[in-house]
């Protein structure tokens, strides 16, 4: 039972790696769509580059949180599997 308990937490740990990773991308491109739309006077492009900007950050402080929230529900399953 630990070693698959392991291997849950292992694999969903490496899951939420690659969802921070993404937002992060995610943060840059936000960023270069709202300077783009600023600097060409195109207010649409700078908008969707603002909302893009400010919800990969929110996303990125969430997965950044994922890894000790996988911990704890990985501890609540062995009081639920037993």
């Amino acid at each position: 039972m630990g070693d698959t308990r392991t291997l849950l937490i292992s694999v969903a740990g490496t899951v939420a790696n690659g969802a921070l990773l993404a937002t992060v991308a995610a943060v840059i491109i936000g960023f270069m769509m709202w300077g783009f739309g600023t600097a060409l006077n195109i207010p649409g492009l700078a908008t969707k580059g603002v909302q893009t900007f400010f919800g990969a950050v929110v996303c990125a402080i969430v997965c950044a949180g994922l890894n000790s929230w996988i911990a704890w529900f990985g501890e609540q399953a062995i009081s639920i599997w037993n």
